[in-house]
């Protein structure tokens, strides 16, 4: 337990500008509707400053044979679509863009700046992003929609079908950045209302050396993994990339 708690404490140091996750979840009601959850208190949505807007990506609806783009209504975080659903598998997607950010020497963080931008000595500079992935099923829908990667970014692809989704099931998921696997990588997951912040846990896996990690849900609800990657960029001006993806699904 304090090798695990270690490495939870450390996923989240040293990235103060960074400290937010981003998670996705939506509901097909008179209209398909969803709220981009940028915070801590899964699945609670937050207010998103105005200055943040630009920061975000329209949320899309992406099915079998369509994509949707959702607009912005309301509170920041939330977007509607123009009709109802068919039945489907559809998968929810929220994408924080890549954005460079500097922290001074006193402490404070600013946004699309890199070194080269200020005058200020700069502590650190991070160039950051994040995507978010939420399920949804619609009717009697099974499809395979979901087993299939995006490509792009750091993601997570679950390998089974959103029906085998259940308590005590072993289940699948596959982590790629940019379409290729993430070997030895660790994930965090949790579910709704387990605890208000980020720092304590219900889930800690790693993925083996196909990028795949086994996750089992003892408990029914809404659930959600999360994994981060950095790395140098090899660039003096900004040094240092880092991404978040997280994937939020229900469990029968």
């Amino acid at each position: 337990m304090k090798k695990i708690s270690a490495l939870i404490i450390g996923l989240f140091v040293g990235t103060a500008a960074f400290s937010h996750d981003l998670w996705v979840t939506a509901t097909n009601e008179d209209v398909i509707k969803a709220n981009m959850i940028y915070g801590h208190d899964f699945p609670k949505p937050e207010k998103i400053k105005e200055e943040r807007k630009v920061l975000f990506e329209p949320i899309k609806v992406i099915g079998k044979d369509t994509t949707l783009t959702l607009s912005q209504k309301g509170e920041l975080y939330s977007y509607v679509g123009k009709d109802k659903l068919k039945d489907g598998t559809y998968i929810i997607k929220a994408t924080y863009k890549p954005t460079p950010w500097i922290e001074t020497v006193d402490g404070k963080w600013e946004m699309n700046k890199t070194r080269k931008d200020t005058k200020k000595e700069v502590k650190h500079c991070g160039i950051y992003s994040m995507s978010a992935k939420s399920i949804l099923n619609v009717g009697n829908a099974d499809s395979d929609l979901i087993t299939k990667p995006l490509g792009k970014g750091l993601e997570f692809t679950p390998l089974v079908k959103a029906s085998q989704f259940k308590e005590g099931m072993p289940i699948k998921f596959k982590v790629t950045r940019d379409g290729k696997p993430l070997k030895i990588h660790e994930v965090y997951g949790s579910l709704e209302s387990y605890s208000k912040d980020d720092m304590s846990m219900a889930f800690y896996g790693k993925t083996n050396l196909r990028g795949e990690v086994t996750f089992k849900a003892l408990k029914s609800g809404l659930w959600y993994l999360k994994t981060s990657y950095d790395k140098d960029s090899g660039n003096k001006d900004c040094e240092h990339i880092g991404d978040k993806a997280t994937i939020s699904f229900y469990v029968n």
